[in-house]
């Protein structure tokens, strides 16, 4: 006498298998299996001089671009209308200087929008070491607050941390409050 399979065996096996394959596809639509890479740097850009606190002008692939620092504020000190600027700025705008003087080189890093209304070019600057970001190192310092534009807000939760940390130490602009 032959045996002859259970047909609900082979259709238990066929569902499992087909119940994993969907739990597989589903956790790779989730993410879970995805590697978020890194964003993308452009540079090294030559650094030509410092406007202020939150805007520098870099050599980029031959032009001379202005480019503003997303996400950071940092206290006026070339503000047309001379009553707004502070010495705050002032020591900020010089902090920067410092910082870059001896820079051969930044790289930058975009965000959703690469220029504001004024043409500028909005970007996390970093130092030439490729490390050290010059938007958080501000923050850090208290020479800046945090201002977010959106849609350019990829590391606003980092920054107010930092700004946050500045705040309770006292630090720069956050001495006096």
């Amino acid at each position: 006498m032959k045996h002859k399979r259970k047909p609900k065996m082979r259709r238990g096996r066929y569902t499992t298998r087909l119940l994993f394959f969907f739990v597989l596809i589903l956790l790779g639509m989730t993410g879970l299996f995805r590697q978020e890479s890194a964003p993308e740097r452009f540079g090294p850009y030559a650094v030509e001089r410092v406007i202020d606190g939150d805007t520098i002008v870099a050599d980029v692939d031959g032009r001379s671009e202005t480019i503003r620092l997303i996400g950071v504020d940092a206290p006026e000190s070339v503000h047309p209308d001379r009553s707004r600027n502070t010495a705050e700025g002032k020591k900020a705008a010089e902090y920067v200087r410092s910082l870059l003087e001896d820079q051969q080189e930044i790289y930058i890093e975009y965000d959703v929008s690469e220029r504001d209304r004024y043409h500028r070019v909005l970007a996390y600057v970093y130092l030439q070491d490729g490390k050290t970001m010059l938007n958080e190192h501000l923050l850090k310092e208290g020479y800046a607050a945090v201002m977010t534009v959106q849609p350019n807000s990829r590391y606003a939760d980092d920054f107010y941390k930092l700004q946050r940390k500045a705040r309770e130490e006292k630090k720069g602009i956050w001495s006096s409050k």
